[in-house]
């Protein structure tokens, strides 16, 4: 660990060298990505848990200019725009493909042998992808090309196979479980303290919204988004309390999550409370009867709790505000299903619906600047078709049926437990994305990915010895 972080500190000191020599800065990014990528392959798990802590903060952003190249500029706008931790993750992707090449291939060490799941599903998104290309809305090729290497195939390739490949062993995702616990801690500290605060959207409530981190909005602006991290967060640090060893340790995780879900119902955000109502109807019906039985006084009096707060919930639903948010939603539906119904089998082209909505005149007058798709099927509608709506069923369908048949094979009931969380908290980051718009990023994709890699190091490593009976 000194060695990465003397890594670190020698990288920062010749960036500022060649700064301060006003040296071009082509060399500075070249020199830059040699000793990053080096630094990755020695230290690959260091930087992947980096990388991990780091996804949930889309605010965190490095700009690269294209320079004089063509394709840049149409590409690109003239600058690459990618977060830190998805650099982090392309040179985690990198260093493991090396890894793969030389001790698989050459060597053939079978411990290096990839596993891909659902490759074959989201192989088929991704050419559904590709295939909008031939949209009768003629849509530019770079721009599609690029949407459909970055973000979809991007996803896949980061925040699934990465994990599945790299986080095989108990250890390792209860590192990730608790690196995750850590920010939503801090997610939800955010959240707290923001309740001493009023922002736009609190209307005649304060309600949690995140606040800028040392002047950067990390975290993002809105409550949304802070209610999109708490979905994830919580369970993945319940799923960190079964698994720890040390009581105190259990217990403080346990606060933890306490915190982050009620951070995460003073968002008031109604996709997430729809989202948490979901998460806890599953867990319900799949392998926490016994638990609620055992403990039905308390989940009576956390019932009773929530209800001063629905009252509150449903006053904002009602309020002018959500009316408003609701009439852009429809309106942005409204978009994407006439570019489905004039091309519904390929859409309109992948990338292509923000501009879509750029060019509805009606839109910007009634709504101001263009947005995303506010759900993630009618994006996948609007701009694939049918054919890329329906490989993304297949690719939900194989993950449920992955976790069916492999929930089978994990017969420790702690182990289980956890497991069922972690897929619970996948399950609510997809849902929440049928609702909002970072549906092409770590947020929804990486806790499936964990799940995945959960899947499969735990029935790949059978039983742990229990550590308690909650």
């Amino acid at each position: 660990m000194r060695e990465f972080s003397w890594g670190i500190a020698l990288l920062v000191g010749v960036g500022a060298i060649f700064v301060a020599l006003e040296v071009p800065l082509g060399p500075i990014v070249i020199l830059g990505i040699v000793i990053a990528f080096i630094l990755t392959y020695r230290y690959t798990y260091g930087v992947l848990y980096l990388a991990i802590a780091l996804s949930p903060f889309l605010g965190l952003m490095i700009s690269i200019p294209t320079g004089e190249l063509a394709i840049g500029e149409r590409a690109f706008g003239g600058s690459v725009d990618i977060g830190v931790a998805e650099a982090l993750f392309l040179f985690v992707l990198a260093a493991w493909a090396v890894k793969v090449l030389v001790l698989w291939v050459r060597r053939k060490d079978k411990n290096w042998r990839p596993t891909l799941p659902l490759i074959r599903s989201y192989a088929a998104l991704v050419a559904a992808h590709f295939l909008s290309l031939l949209s009768p809305y003629a849509p530019d090729p770079i721009l599609v090309a690029k949407a459909s290497i970055r973000p979809v195939l991007f996803c896949y390739l980061v925040y699934v196979a990465i994990p599945v490949n790299l986080l095989r062993n108990r250890r390792r995702l209860v590192t990730v479980f608790s690196i995750l616990a850590v920010v939503g801690t801090i997610g939800a500290l955010n959240g707290l303290v923001s309740l001493f605060f009023v922002d736009a959207s609190s209307q005649f409530i304060r309600r949690a919204h995140p606040l800028p981190i040392f002047g950067v909005s990390a975290l993002g602006d809105n409550h949304n988004l802070l209610a999109e991290l708490m979905v994830t967060t919580v369970l993945m640090t319940l799923a960190a309390a079964l698994l720890a060893r040390k009581e105190r340790v259990r217990r403080l995780l346990f606060g933890s999550a306490a915190l982050q879900f009620a951070i995460g119902l003073l968002t008031f955000s109604r996709t997430g409370w729809i989202v948490f109502g979901l998460q806890a109807a599953f867990l319900a019906v799949v392998g926490y009867r016994a638990t609620i039985r055992r403990h039905l006084g308390a989940v009576l009096a956390v019932i009773l709790l929530l209800i001063p707060l629905t009252g509150v919930m449903l006053r904002i639903g009602l309020s002018n505000v959500a009316m408003s948010s609701n009439s852009t939603r429809v309106a942005l539906l409204e978009i994407a299903m006439q570019v489905w119904e004039s091309s519904p089998w390929i859409g309109g082209g992948a990338g292509t619906f923000v501009d879509r909505v750029g060019s509805a005149q009606v839109f910007l007058i009634e709504y101001g600047a263009p947005l995303d798709s506010h759900g993630m099927l009618p994006k996948l509608a609007a701009e694939t078709g049918l054919v890329g709506f329906l490989a993304f069923v297949w690719v939900m369908g194989t993950f449920v049926w992955l976790a069916a048949t492999r929930l089978k094979t994990i017969t420790d009931p702690i182990v289980r437990r956890a497991v069922l969380l972690v897929l619970a908290s996948a399950g609510g980051a997809v849902a929440y994305q049928m609702l909002n718009t970072n549906y092409w990023t770590g947020k929804m994709w990486l806790p499936v990915g964990l799940a995945v890699a959960s899947l499969f190091a735990f029935s790949r490593t059978g039983r742990h010895k229990p550590t308690t009976n909650v």
